[in-house]
């Protein structure tokens, strides 16, 4: 897989100004995000690239709630 696939697709999510397409682009940013955490699974190396996958799924977050509709994530209730 090539490393950068993700990033490739996180660019046309964020800037598709058509929803169905933007939804299509995010869905494969986070399959290739998935895959690439994957592979970098048990190297210590990476570092830049895995604080920039965190970056980018926060923002694929608002994305998903602000410009798709869909509805956000609650934080769970403390019961202490």
């Amino acid at each position: 897989m090539d490393p950068s696939l993700w990033k490739k697709h996180y660019e046309l999510a964020i800037q598709e100004p058509d929803l169905t397409e933007a939804e299509k682009n995010v869905h494969l940013t986070e399959e290739a995000m998935f895959l690439r955490w994957q592979q970098l699974a048990g190297n210590p190396d990476h570092h830049n690239e895995r604080l920039a996958m965190k970056r980018a799924s926060a923002k694929l977050l608002r994305v998903k709630t602000q410009r798709l509709g869909w509805p956000p994530i609650e934080s769970p209730k403390r019961t202490d």
